[in-house]
């Protein structure tokens, strides 16, 4: 009897054992079938369609670049691993908490890093999101917290063209392949730039931007300085830059004669005016009279 006793007692230690193990194991090999946002977003569909498109994923997820509070409140995600393309991704927060709060979207902060599961792959408008839908009973996980922001990604106005004028009031994109759409959702950044022309796209608020050897379309809406016009105060027509920064999205809505991306700023700090030339030398004339303090001592 006390053999048996003991080999049930074992019996019974080994199952739970084996149980414990598997419970271990568990949380990883779901992160080991998670989609990375590379995999979301690469595609070589002409129209820039993710193959995801249309399925409910775990996402690994990314760095919180940005929080839009819209209608359908934002985060932009990046994840450093891919930082030259196919990197960005928008999740758009279609849960309730409270009145009117999003569970998601309240819950963390820009820095932090977050894993999302039960997330559907969405095309919308031209846009690969990820939709966090209190009906496919989504979860995330916040990674860590206060994070380096990774920097933008420097392009030129040509590698996300402005679209070219189809029949009057229309405009449409030459090509999406490669660039822009793999530069969708990053943060990136032109440089030497001019405004030169305004009023213009769906909601006659975009303006574009030229270095003299392309062109390309940006907008405001998500600054938080915005103006009451829709525009930084900043930006005027002939006004140049220095750079501007800010999110890559596509707008396409054909039936209305839309296909373009808009470069998207966040706040003043993307929109940087060039020092007069004065300031400049006088910076530079300090500088040099207190090298040559040093130098005489």
């Amino acid at each position: 009897m006390k053999g048996q006793e003991r080999t049930r007692r074992g019996a019974e230690v080994l199952a739970v054992t084996v149980l414990l193990a598997g419970a271990a194991i568990a949380p990883h090999a779901a992160a080991a079938d998670a989609n990375t946002i590379y995999e979301i977003q690469y595609t070589t569909d002409p129209n820039g369609d993710s193959p995801l498109a249309g399925q409910v994923i775990d996402c690994v997820g990314g760095i919180v670049t940005h929080k839009f509070p819209g209608y359908r409140p934002k985060l932009t995600l990046c994840d450093p691993a891919d930082a030259t393309g196919w990197g960005g991704i928008q999740v758009k927060d279609w849960t309730t908490y409270g009145t009117y709060g999003r569970k998601l979207f309240d819950s963390v902060e820009v820095g932090d890093r977050v894993s999302l599961e039960n997330v559907e792959v969405e095309e919308y408008r031209g846009g690969t999101l990820l939709k966090y839908h209190e009906d496919r009973d989504p979860n995330f996980e916040v990674v860590s917290t206060d994070n380096t922001l990774p920097p933008p990604l420097v392009v030129t106005p040509a590698d996300i063209a402005a679209p070219l004028e189809g029949p009057v009031g229309e405009w449409y994109v030459a090509g999406h392949m490669p660039t822009p759409e793999k530069y969708e959702g990053m943060w990136i950044q032109v440089e030497d730039v001019t405004v030169t022309a305004m009023h213009v796209g769906k909601a006659a608020d975009n303006y574009v931007l030229s270095d003299g050897s392309g062109d390309c379309w940006a907008a405001d809406y998500m600054n938080a300085d915005i103006g009451p016009d829709y525009y930084h105060p900043l930006i005027e027509m002939g006004e140049h830059f220095e750079s501007i920064s800010g999110i890559l999205e596509q707008y396409t809505k054909t039936s209305s004669g839309w296909d373009y991306y808009q470069l998207v700023t966040t706040c003043t700090d993307d929109v940087v005016v060039p020092e007069p030339a004065s300031l400049s030398l006088l910076l530079c004339g300090a500088a040099g009279l207190a090298l040559g303090r040093r130098r005489r001592r």
